[in-house]
């Protein structure tokens, strides 16, 4: 069932692919340009989700990859030419990212592209189709990796194995599962099933839902009937997981709410103060990335999404491949295999599929509307 989902994926877009140049009336011709082609500037593509449920995480992708492109053109740009950031919204829509990376490559002609923020299902297959180098901040879950698309974010097995590993400290026995129908939180789902089975943690029941359910009264009322020590939840967007605790909370379902790392957003604990008390696992600071803030903070007078530093440390790495005179999409993948980056969200390095080789996670909550780390 799996590979077939992935094939109609890869289809879908396939079909997207050629129906979108047709209605603009370019012919893509196979071949590399190279990515400094331009007299002008150096051009970088990039899709972000700049507006939807997950315009939090995507405007701090934003910024975080223009800082790195304004660092670098104060200093002279690449070989003298400055670098344009050519940016499309992808909406937190899959056709909408899939057709924003399209333009990119079709319409505007560039050969290496930042993002998208999410659906990484989506860029993979249209990176190894034109054969453009697409390094991600926040991909997510990557279904046939190739080695035209690179994901700085962790996997979700390095999420999920320390609040696993947390929750049977705790003595949790017995929980129930309730997941969102979209690729990250079954993957999400799915390695915690496997982390669960090695420490001996009992799923009683798993409940799965839409990515933007609103209603989870009849579910709630089942997981009172149940003898359960904990829920864990893995939720597409905050609305669904702010509605589920503010629901939880109303119907009297007294359990701690074991989540993922989306749990912190701010518009989250605004809008639904009822996730107060809920622990998640999420990513340690990297060795430089207080500075990294500090500096977001001062120039954008907002807080930095989670993914904001892995967007300047995607940029950075881009700029870097291409400052030691790789041009091509193929030359900078053949880079970026080799690279050991001391970036600030990360010490970089690729497993063999194109994601990060290793990342720590802590363990965090949220107390009184702020996030908090438990030591």
């Amino acid at each position: 069932m799996k590979n077939n989902i992935i094939k109609l994926t890869v289809g879908l877009i396939c079909v997207m692919v050629i129906v979108y140049v047709s209605n603009i009336g370019i012919k893509f011709i196979g071949g590399f340009a190279s990515v400094a082609s331009s007299n002008e500037s150096i051009k970088i593509g990039a899709v972000f989700h700049l507006t939807g449920a997950g315009s939090f995480w995507g405007i701090g992708e934003k910024n975080g990859s223009q800082m790195a492109i304004d660092e670098a053109n104060m200093g002279g740009g690449i070989n003298g030419k400055k670098i344009s950031l050519i940016v499309e919204d992808g909406a937190t829509d899959f056709i909408k990212t899939a057709n924003s990376l399209q333009k990119l490559i079709n319409v505007d002609g560039v050969e290496v592209i930042i993002g998208p923020t999410w659906f990484g299902q989506a860029a993979s297959p249209i990176a190894k189709e034109f054969k453009k180098l697409i390094v991600s901040p926040s991909a997510g879950v990557v279904p046939e990796p190739n080695k035209y698309f690179f994901d700085v974010w962790p996997t979700e097995r390095q999420e999920v194995s320390p609040i696993a590993k947390y929750m049977k400290e705790k003595g949790i026995k017995n929980v129930a599962i309730i997941y969102s129908q979209n690729d990250f939180s079954q993957s999400v789902r799915n390695n915690f099933i496997e982390q669960a089975k090695i420490l001996g943690i009992n799923v009683v029941k798993e409940f799965s839902v839409n990515p933007n359910e609103s209603d989870f009264k009849t579910i709630i009322l089942q997981m009172k009937n149940l003898k359960l020590d904990a829920v864990y939840g893995t939720f597409a967007f905050y609305p669904s997981q702010g509605t589920f605790s503010k629901q939880a909370k109303e119907l009297g379902l007294n359990l701690i709410l074991y989540s993922s790392s989306g749990t912190e957003i701010p518009d989250l604990v605004k809008s639904y103060p009822e996730v107060d008390g809920t622990i998640y696992g999420y990513i340690a600071m990297g060795p430089k990335e207080a500075d990294f803030y500090a500096k977001y903070l001062a120039k954008f007078n907002s807080f930095p999404s989670p993914s904001a530093s892995y967007a300047y440390d995607a940029t950075n790495l881009i700029i870097q491949a291409i400052k030691a005179g790789n041009q091509t999409p193929d030359e900078i993948s053949s880079y970026l295999k080799g690279i050991k980056y001391s970036g600030v969200a990360n010490d970089i390095s690729f497993d063999s599929n194109g994601r990060i080789a290793n990342k720590t996670f802590i363990i965090k909550t949220v107390k009184n509307g702020q996030f908090v780390e438990i030591k």
